[in-house]
């Protein structure tokens, strides 16, 4: 019996391009949720962990590079962390009085647990804090709104700096 329908996979093969590897963390991470072992607030925690690692690993690899302390800065690295991510044609970054938001088309985002398995009965998104962390050990003090808000298919995250 197929878990999947041929549709649903065809979003994620075609639609959403996701690699092997997106889907299997998300398959990973969705599971995990099920089972009450992850929650949002772990996942926090954990980004604060992996966010910095994660960055230093990409700047030794020469796919980003050195960010000014600012809203520009911290929008340059934004859209080149995206970029990497294959995530740069989801995206939109703008400058906001408040620092930087970012709107992600939740259909596309590669980064969605519940992309994957719609049967999750609530979502874990590593995108906030994983970016915050990013930045701040990057020495672009920024830290993001608690209220990420869904409207018309999208994600809108503000990075206050």
């Amino acid at each position: 019996m197929k878990i999947y329908t041929e549709e649903k996979l065809r979003e994620l093969i075609e639609i959403r391009k996701m690699n092997v590897y997106q889907i299997l963390c998300s398959l990973v991470m969705g599971s995990l949720i099920k089972r009450k072992i992850l929650s949002q607030g772990v996942v926090n925690i954990i980004c604060k962990d992996v966010g910095p690692r994660f960055v230093e690993i990409l700047q030794a690899k020469g796919l980003v590079g050195e960010y000014e302390s600012n809203k520009s800065g911290l929008k340059r690295m934004i859209n080149d962390v995206c970029k990497v991510m294959g995530m740069e044609d989801v995206t939109k970054i703008e400058e906001v009085e408040e620092g930087i938001a970012v709107f992600v088309k939740s259909k596309y985002c590669k980064l969605c647990i519940r992309s994957v398995d719609e049967s999750i009965p609530r979502t874990a998104c590593i995108f906030p804090k994983i970016f915050e962390a990013m930045a701040n050990h990057l020495d672009i003090p920024c830290c993001v709104d608690s209220s990420v808000r869904h409207v018309d298919n999208l994600c809108k995250v503000v990075f206050k700096i």
